[in-house]
C-alpha cells in the first residue's frame, strides 16, 4: 500500500508507487489531498523531480493550496549566490548555517547551471518569499530560482531604456507588487514618475503611475519590510544628495524620508532586528544608520570596527556585505568563488565572527558538470534569507 514502509524522503521509490497504485485499477484511486499531503513533506528538490513523474504528481504541486502550504513549511533559509562564465549562469544555494562549535565548518552547497539570459542583470537585492525580481533584455521579470521560472511582466507605457525594480509584498492581503524607477533621465520621456503593477491580476493588469514624490533615481537596492518597501534615492539635478524612498504595497503611497549623512555614499540596505538599517563602510570600519520611527523621521547610529580585514588573506578575493541571517549575524561574501571558498558571518553585538567553508565549487568535477570552463567565477548576485517556494506568476 503506496510503500508506507519507506523514507519518504526517498522520493523515486515513493513517488512511482504513487504513480503505479493510481493506474493499477480504475476502481481505485488515491485523494489528491493525500499525495499533496506526502509531497508537501518532501525537500523542493524532490518536489521538483517529481513533476517528471506522472501527470498526479504534476498536477497536485501547482495547486495554490499546496504552493501555499509548502511556503508555510519552508523554514529554512537558504543563501543564493549566482556567478557567471560566458553563457552559463551559475546558482549555488546552500543552508545559511547555524552558529557551531566546530571551527570552521565544512558544507556542500548545492547547484544548478542554466544559459544566462541575454542582457539580463541580477543586482544584489532581496528575494521576497523566495521570488526575485529583475531585467532581462529591458523587460521587468519575475525569476523563482526553486522553479528555475522566468516570468514576463508587462511592459510599461513609457520610454524608459532602464530601471530599477523592487518587488514589495503587503503580508495582510498577500499582494505581491513590483515598483519600477527609472534608472536615469531619458529625454525623449515626459513622465519619470514610478509605476506599479500588482502581480497575479490577470491580463487587464497594467502599470499604475504612482505619484508623491519629486522625480529621482534609486542609488542601489530595496528592502520591503512589514508591507513597506523601502530604497536610497537621489534627486534629478542633485546626485550628490540622497533620501529615502517609502513605498507602501498595500496603499501604494511614495513618501520621503530624511536621512542623516550629508554627502553622497554608497548604502546598502538590511533588515537588523526587525528595523531597516544603512550600512557603509570605509575599509574595515562600518557604519550603521538604524531607522527608529519612519515617520518622525527619526534615526540611531552605531559605528563598529570589524574584527577581520575584508581582503582576505586566505582567499584573496575582497569579502562584501551581503545580507544579515536571522541570528542577526551580517554575511560576508567573497567577490570570487574558489575552491573552497569561506563565507564569514559577523555578529555585532559580540564584535565576533565565524566562519564557513564552502567545498566543491569551481574544482573540475563542479565545472564538468556544469559545462565551465577554466575561467574565474565571480560573483555576480547574491540573496539572503531566500525561501524556496514554488509560487510563480
Amino acid at each position: 500500500m503506496m510503500g508506507e514502509q519507506e523514507d519518504p524522503e526517498k522520493t523515486g521509490k515513493k513517488i512511482t508507487a504513487i504513480k503505479d497504485f493510481s493506474s493499477s485499477s480504475k476502481g481505485t484511486s488515491i485523494p489528491m489531498d493525500l499525495i499533496s499531503e506526502v509531497l508537501v513533506r518532501l525537500p523542493a528538490k524532490s518536489v521538483g523531480k517529481s513533476r517528471c513523474v506522472s501527470k498526479l504528481c504534476s498536477s497536485a504541486t501547482t495547486l495554490p493550496c499546496f504552493i501555499k502550504s509548502f511556503a508555510a513549511r519552508s523554514k529554512s533559509p537558504c543563501l543564493v549566490i549566482l556567478s557567471r562564465e560566458n553563457d552559463k549562469l551559475l546558482v549555488l544555494s546552500l543552508l545559511e548555517n547555524k552558529s557551531s562549535k566546530e571551527k570552521n565548518p565544512l558544507v556542500v552547497a548545492d547547484s544548478y547551471s542554466m544559459t544566462y539570459p541575454q542582457f539580463g542583470v541580477f543586482k544584489s537585492g532581496e528575494s521576497v518569499n523566495g521570488l526575485i525580481c529583475l531585467n532581462i533584455s529591458g523587460q521587468s521579470q519575475i525569476w523563482n530560482p526553486t522553479t528555475r521560472r522566468f516570468s514576463s511582466l508587462p511592459i510599461p507605457n513609457c520610454r524608459w531604456l532602464f530601471s530599477f525594480n523592487f518587488l514589495g509584498y503587503d503580508p495582510i492581503d498577500g499582494t505581491y507588487k513590483v515598483l519600477s524607477v527609472p534608472a536615469c533621465h531619458f529625454p525623449k520621456c515626459n513622465n519619470h514618475q514610478p509605476r506599479a503593477l500588482t502581480l497575479g491580476g490577470g491580463a487587464q493588469e497594467s502599470w499604475r503611475v504612482i505619484q508623491g514624490t519629486p522625480e529621482h533615481f534609486p542609488c542601489g537596492s530595496g528592502r520591503c519590510i512589514d508591507g513597506v518597501v523601502y530604497y536610497v534615492a537621489s534627486p534629478i539635478n542633485d546626485r550628490l544628495s540622497q533620501f529615502l524612498v517609502s513605498f507602501h504595497v498595500r496603499s501604494e503611497k511614495l513618501s520621503v524620508i530624511k536621512v542623516p549623512w550629508s554627502s553622497y555614499s554608497y548604502c546598502f540596505l538590511i533588515v537588523y532586528e526587525g528595523k531597516l538599517v544603512s550600512v557603509s563602510s570605509k575599509s574595515d570600519d562600518i557604519t550603521m544608520w538604524i531607522l527608529e520611527d519612519a515617520e518622525k523621521e527619526e534615526w540611531s547610529c552605531k559605528h563598529l570596527c570589524l574584527p577581520f580585514t575584508r581582503n582576505d588573506p586566505i582567499s584573496k578575493p575582497r569579502l562584501h556585505l551581503r545580507g544579515v541571517n536571522d541570528a542577526g549575524e551580517f554575511i560576508y561574501v567573497p567577490s570570487a568563488l574558489e575552491n573552497p571558498f569561506r563565507i564569514l558571518y559577523f555578529d555585532p553585538k559580540a564584535n565576533s565572527f565565524r566562519t564557513v567553508v564552502v567545498e566543491g565549487v569551481a574544482d573540475d568535477q563542479f565545472r564538468r558538470r556544469n559545462g565551465l570552463g577554466d575561467g574565474p567565477l565571480s560573483t555576480i548576485s547574491t540573496y539572503a534569507n531566500h525561501m524556496e517556494n514554488f509560487l510563480s506568476f
